[in-house]
């Protein structure tokens, strides 16, 4: 028998003439794979699934400085927003909330679209973790306003209306959540 078969050269060879690629870091395996970024070969162990393809490991790696992130203008701009709308939807909410655990479900639903949708046009559409927390910020803030500003410490005023509290922390909870989700 001839040496380079016995090492697996025929082998080798017999790829090299069906014109089949080996994967870069696994020269054993055939693979029709490749990297949409360097389009080297890649064998299914090598793999990497990104939003724009398959990459090699190595055109996986994204320096840090290559990632996204908030400038702090815009994030002050965002945490602005949600203040100041959450206010203003607090206005809102100080006369709707008595109406019961269903127009509560409904309002909450309506308050976390209209806070994620402030949030995200204060922030440039930028979406991340900064942001949702900003509109989640928001949502619970247009929940908690009516009571700081109509009732202040006159804590009788707030036992009167603690008949309608779970209401309340059910439609700010689910505001929240959809502010935050819609954001990230």
């Amino acid at each position: 028998m001839p040496a380079d078969e016995a090492d697996g050269g025929g082998e080798a060879t017999a790829r090299a003439v069906s014109g089949q690629a080996t994967c870069y870091r696994h020269p054993n395996r055939e693979t029709s794979i490749s990297c949409s970024s360097c389009a080297r070969p890649l064998c299914t162990d090598c793999m990497v699934y990104t939003p724009v393809g398959i990459k090699c490991p190595d055109c996986a790696r994204l320096p840090r400085s290559a990632r996204a992130q908030i400038k702090p203008n815009k994030l002050a701009r965002a945490i602005a927003a949600a203040a100041i709308g959450g206010l203003m939807i607090g206005w809102v909410l100080a006369f709707l909330q008595s109406m019961g655990l269903f127009f509560a479900l409904i309002l909450g639903y309506l308050v976390g679209l209209a806070m994620s949708a402030l949030v995200l046009w204060a922030a440039g559409r930028y979406r991340g973790v900064e942001t949702a927390r900003a509109a989640a910020f928001g949502a619970i803030w247009a929940y908690l306003s009516p009571y700081i500003i109509f009732f202040g410490l006159d804590l009788g005023s707030v036992a009167d209306s603690l008949a309608s509290a779970p209401f309340v922390v059910l439609g700010a909870a689910l505001a929240a959540y959809i502010a935050y989700r819609r954001v990230l």
